[in-house]
């Protein structure tokens, strides 16, 4: 009996030492909350996908939700989250739920003097909707204001 409840206390323990935040935040902040939002224009969703893609590998076609940006910079850097499909999108291998593969990103975007989109950083791909747990993209990208949970 002894070894189940240090084997149980071990197990919950290590719980939280995964990429599974279950007790992180998973409300926005007050800045990101008052912070201005605006559309996507085509450039930065190309770039943006272009380098979510190069992180997630080949595939033959990805479906994007593009979230508004949240306007707010810091460390030269504004934050963006969004939601891709993963493996596979609806009409494929009997996937009939749009959201069940789409994955959060959360991704680190820095714009020139001039506003323009120069560099995209995809920190961190988060699991499939489907796997209904959430992760430390989720925590990272609902405080930063971004509705990226269905």
């Amino acid at each position: 009996m002894e070894r189940y409840a240090i084997a149980v206390m071990s197990s919950l323990a290590l719980a939280g030492c995964g990429d599974s935040a279950l007790f992180a935040p998973m409300q926005p902040t007050p800045a990101s909350i008052a912070a201005p939002r605006r559309p996507l224009n085509d450039a930065e969703k190309e770039a943006i996908s272009a380098a979510v893609m190069r992180k997630l590998g080949e595939s033959s076609h990805r479906d994007f939700k593009w979230l508004p940006l949240v306007v707010r910079t810091h460390d030269g850097v504004t934050d963006y989250c969004g939601l891709v499909s993963g493996d596979h999108v609806v009409g494929e291998f009997g996937v009939t739920d749009a959201n069940a593969e789409l994955r959060d990103y959360y991704a680190q975007l820095t714009f020139d003097r001039s506003g323009k989109l120069s560099t995209v950083v995809v920190a961190a791909i988060g699991a499939r909707r489907g796997d209904a747990v959430a992760a430390k993209v989720d925590s990272i990208c609902m405080q930063g204001g971004y509705a990226v949970l269905p």
